[in-house]
């Protein structure tokens, strides 16, 4: 018998609800840090900001060989490995732990998402025709911006009912119903994205991890550089910004986290529309460029824009930087040879991390170095170093 096909809504279903497991991780601490930093009798920010950090540290070291992972053991049994890794890490992380077993619960949630966001867009693009493919990875890749909405405006309001710790609860629960869905529903996944099972030939030569036509190419590098730069930036505001407008402006914590919500939920249309301006006027750099000294600008009016005209700053913020990292892939594929893009976003991928990594850790240190006015205004230069980088470069159009 002919083994049932899945359609293409339910895999980009599945996907869509099983990386935005490994968002609302990612994201859970950011909204409630002041919390945490009390209930585990932490001495400051930066060890709550590297509680953010840590999560996304295996994607430095994995971002170069899942590839080769994915093709050893196949999607299905990597996925159900990435949402079994998000299901661990958040029942370690649920319990009353030291400081060290919840750093290491987040690497272990942190390699669930790792796995996840590199097979859903592959999955992704290989069920869906030219025809849909484009609105169907738009939709996927809001996965982030799905997780940074919920967990923003949940977090505060569970932690006002009960404990922070109720977070990894949820996030165990979701991660837990997506394992059983996926085992059940995606059976046949490999079968439907054409995957065999590679044969070992003998006296094959090994092939270099990264090409050398990858790893010398310095439009590419300046891309992977812009890249890291804006995420050291951008996701040091996602994740401090509640506890700064809680703890320094005096908003209440669920007022804060509903506040900080309004940029990644532009950021959903805003993400899309850059992207068709980008190929309206033929160019990634021009439109690059524009965004990260916008948003540079707006980094150096967050800490004196007065609190009752906060909303708008926010909202500014998501429109500047929510289409950025998209357009960085697409840079990233066009400043190589066709027969390197996948390796040239793979390297992306994990200069991506190391910016993610980064962030939080550096923007704690910052805050607890030169307090949070000093540090916000450090991103400016941080994020101007970013538009130069593109702008310099001559391959891209």
């Amino acid at each position: 018998m002919e083994k049932k096909k899945i359609s293409p809504a339910l895999v980009l279903f599945m996907m869509l609800m099983s990386m935005t497991a490994g968002a609302m991780c990612l994201n859970k601490v950011a909204p409630i840090m002041s919390a945490v930093i009390e209930g585990m009798n932490l001495t400051g920010v930066s060890q709550a900001g590297l509680m953010i950090s840590v999560f996304v540290f295996s994607g430095i070291f994995l971002s170069l060989v899942i590839g080769v992972i994915i093709t050893k053991y196949g999607y299905y049994k990597t996925g159900a490995i990435g949402l079994l890794a998000i299901l661990v890490g958040s029942l370690i992380g649920a319990f009353d732990v030291s400081y060290s077993v919840m750093l290491l619960s987040r690497i272990i949630e942190g390699v669930g998402l790792i796995f996840l966001s590199t097979i859903g867009p592959a999955a992704v693009a290989a069920v869906f025709s030219d025809k849909n493919r484009g609105s169907a990875m738009g939709l996927l890749m809001c996965f982030m911006a799905f997780g940074q909405i919920a967990m923003l405006n949940l977090g505060p309001r569970i932690v006002a009912i009960g404990s922070w710790k109720t977070l990894w609860w949820i996030t165990a629960i979701y991660s837990a119903v997506f394992l059983i869905l996926w085992v059940i529903t995606l059976k046949n996944l490999d079968t439907v994205l054409g995957y065999v099972k590679p044969v070992k030939a003998e006296n094959t030569e090994k092939q270099p991890l990264l090409p050398r036509e990858v790893f010398t190419n310095k439009g590419l590098i300046l891309v992977g550089i812009t890249l890291m730069l804006f995420l050291l930036a951008e996701q040091a505001v996602i994740s401090f910004l509640p506890t700064y407008l809680t703890d320094i402006r005096g908003l209440s914590a669920t007022a804060a986290g509903t506040m900080v919500s309004i940029a990644p939920l532009i950021g959903i249309p805003v993400g899309i529309v850059a992207g068709i301006i980008s190929d309206k006027v033929h160019s990634r750099k021009k439109p690059l460029f524009v965004m990260l000294i916008a948003s540079a600008v707006i980094y150096g009016l967050m800490p004196i824009c007065p609190t009752n005209l906060y909303t708008l700053v926010v909202v500014l913020f998501g429109i500047a930087v929510m289409g950025v990292v998209g357009l960085c892939f697409s840079a990233a594929g066009e400043v190589v040879e066709p027969q390197h893009v996948s390796m040239a976003v793979a390297l992306t991928n994990m200069l991506q991390w190391i910016g993610i990594f980064l962030s939080s850790a550096a923007f704690g240190m910052f805050v607890d170095s030169f307090g949070w006015n000093m540090a916000f205004f450090l991103l400016v230069p941080i994020t101007a170093v970013a538009a130069i980088c593109i702008i310099v470069i001559r391959k891209l159009k």
